[in-house]
């Protein structure tokens, strides 16, 4: 157990009152990321973290993940701001919630008795993983107290009581499992007397023992939140189904069950479709593509692994295609009860033995024995004397995943949706104050505003959408003219600029040029033709007299619209230049 000090080295601590009992509870959040998962499996379970601080690398995150109030034994998670500030208001938080489960809270903590009760029993207990499960399963027992079932919360809380069991040798090496699981067996009677009905279960929750059981119970309830989403975001639903996939490849590794093996290549085989179709359809662009792409290649390759281990253990081959997509909503019920059963009724605990060659998982070696005093005193001198230098690093860090950040950001915002040309932000917000910084070495710049005088007539006579196409052939053919150097950004409605370097001479000629240039040239959409003749603004800036980058993009930009506006007024197809040069 960690000491103190050791706890607000990656713990900022909290006084919280519980909403139903209003009893004060201190509790250890994990700093921001003090933990970040490094390396994870398919169902998202972190192999291994990078932590914000030397020498925790034998500690469980998880343990920082539940508030359980000492008193009645109300759970919500700590991240979750909402929970951490509902003791101000605790009638607008616990407005969800059913009265007659809120009244079972304050009944348990007056008797002693009842599920929560039970459970916090084990959470005083001095075995962390026993001490865990039990905050865990605390916090299923307050999601299912809601008014309306929510399925994610509580398929997300069972998948980490897999993963517990899972991490039982990595960070619980001193517990019993059979003690735990003994122990809690003894919570499932009063967590089913207790557990509010509801019409919305795919299967009646429960304590789970194992991480079979725990699994069986996770992919049940994300089955149901899966047929919800499937009207919801399409990305949504491609990492549900994924999630699926792998906790079913999980269980058959377990199991070796037909029945997880058949659910979770079907899973495998929704998701290869989905992609495919993700990346044949192209109205969809930008990072749902290269996220489709990736789970692609990464439901693909899982997939032959979950085909290899099940011909491994002498199964036979199965038509994925024959499955289709994921099962529809009636079906995915009714298949989410079948496989979750077991687990309700305390069942399935143990892998299925099969008489083919299945192999047994490998256990983790165990890990040497060294003496706990050496231990505990060199992880907390490597903690002290590295305390700083950690703090340090990870700034470091996050500030350069801030720049990153900032650089997407700089780029989503300064491309125009319509025609994807850099816009005005890109222009005067990015590259014209980087060119009046670099004055005067690099030398005098012309801006050449282009206002295509006939797309209001198409406009009206066509109508918008058909303007719009034109505006987008239009940047194409702009970007035709452009010489070496040359940059085009669209401003708004039919307004483009032009930037070069260039001085006041040379952009006069140049100016010449595109007016003929554009003058003589029209664009094609479907039937309709439109003329490119346009009116030009012309200014050049070859002195900077002013300190201020911002002063100077202002003024230049200004006297960019005035010329413009003079170009139209003279009936169009002309072009304007503004005699100042000094800004």
């Amino acid at each position: 157990m960690l000491s103190d000090e050791e706890l607000l080295q990656i713990c900022r601590k909290y006084t919280i009152p519980c909403p139903v009992c209003v009893k004060e509870s201190e509790y250890h959040r994990l700093k921001r990321d003090m933990a970040r998962a490094a390396e994870t499996e398919g169902d998202g379970h972190p192999l291994s973290y990078k932590w914000g601080a030397k020498g925790f690398d034998s500690v469980d995150p998880l343990q920082f993940f539940m508030a359980a109030c000492s008193n009645c034994g109300f759970t919500g998670e700590l991240d979750d701001a909402d929970y951490r500030q509902a003791g101000k208001a605790p009638d607008l938080y616990l407005r969800d919630f059913g009265e007659p489960a809120l009244q079972a809270y304050k009944d348990g903590a007056s008797l002693g008795k009842g599920a929560a009760q039970s459970l916090l029993k084990r959470v005083a207990e001095s075995d962390a993983l026993l001490r865990t499960l039990a905050q865990l399963h605390l916090g299923i027992l307050a999601q299912c107290s809601r008014r309306k079932l929510s399925a994610g919360p509580i398929a997300r809380y069972y998948l980490r009581v897999a993963w517990l069991y899972r991490d039982r040798e990595k960070y619980y090496v001193d517990s019993d499992l059979e003690e735990i699981s003994d122990s809690l067996q003894k919570c499932r009677k009063g967590f089913k007397s207790d557990i509010p009905t509801h019409e919305d279960y795919p299967v009646t929750p429960t304590v789970a023992c194992d991480e079979v059981s725990a699994l069986q119970l996770s992919r049940a309830y994300f089955e149901r939140n899966y047929e919800l989403l499937i009207e919801a975001k399409v990305e949504d639903e491609l990492r549900l189904r994924l999630l699926l996939a792998e906790i079913g490849f999980r269980l058959y590794e377990l199991t070796s069950d037909p029945v997880d093996y058949k659910k979770a290549s079907s899973f495998f085989s929704g998701t290869i479709q989905q992609c495919l179709g993700i990346l044949s359809d192209k109205s969809i662009i930008g990072g749902a593509v290269n996220r489709a792409r990736e789970m692609l290649e990464k439901a693909g390759e899982r997939g032959r692994e979950l085909r290899a281990l099940h011909k491994e253990r002498g199964g036979e081959d199965v038509d994925d295609e024959a499955e289709g997509e994921a099962p529809a909503k009636a079906k995915i019920t009714k298949k989410a009860k079948k496989s979750a059963k077991s687990a309700s009724n305390g069942k399935g605990a143990k892998p299925k033995a099969k008489k083919s060659a299945a192999k047994p998982v490998e256990e983790a070696p165990a890990p040497a024995l060294e003496d706990d005093r050496s231990v505990s005193e060199r992880d907390k001198a490597t903690r002290q004397i590295s305390l700083l230098t950690e703090q340090v690093t990870d700034l470091k860090t996050r500030l350069e995943e801030l720049e990153q950040d900032n650089t997407k950001w700089r780029q989503l915002i300064g491309r125009d949706a319509l025609t994807g040309l850099p816009n005005r932000i890109a222009l005067l917000s990015i590259q014209m104050p980087k060119i009046i910084k670099a004055f005067p070495d690099g030398g005098p710049f012309t801006c050449i505003a282009i206002g295509l005088d006939q797309v209001a007539r198409v406009n009206l006579e066509h109508g918008w959408t058909m303007g719009d196409r034109m505006l987008k052939a239009s940047a194409k053919g702009l970007l035709k003219i452009c010489g070496e150097g040359e940059e085009v950004y669209r401003m708004d409605g039919a307004n483009f600029v032009l930037t070069g370097r260039m001085d006041s001479n040379a952009a006069r000629q140049r100016v010449s040029e595109m007016r003929r240039a554009l003058g003589g040239s029209s664009v094609r959409v479907e039937e309709t033709a439109m003329p490119m003749a346009s009116s030009l603004g012309v200014v050049t800036v070859e002195q900077k007299v002013s300190s201020s980058e911002k002063e100077v993009t202002s003024a230049v930009y200004t006297a960019l619209l005035r010329s413009l506006y003079r170009a139209k007024e003279k009936g169009g197809n002309t072009a304007e230049i503004h005699s100042i040069t000094r800004f």
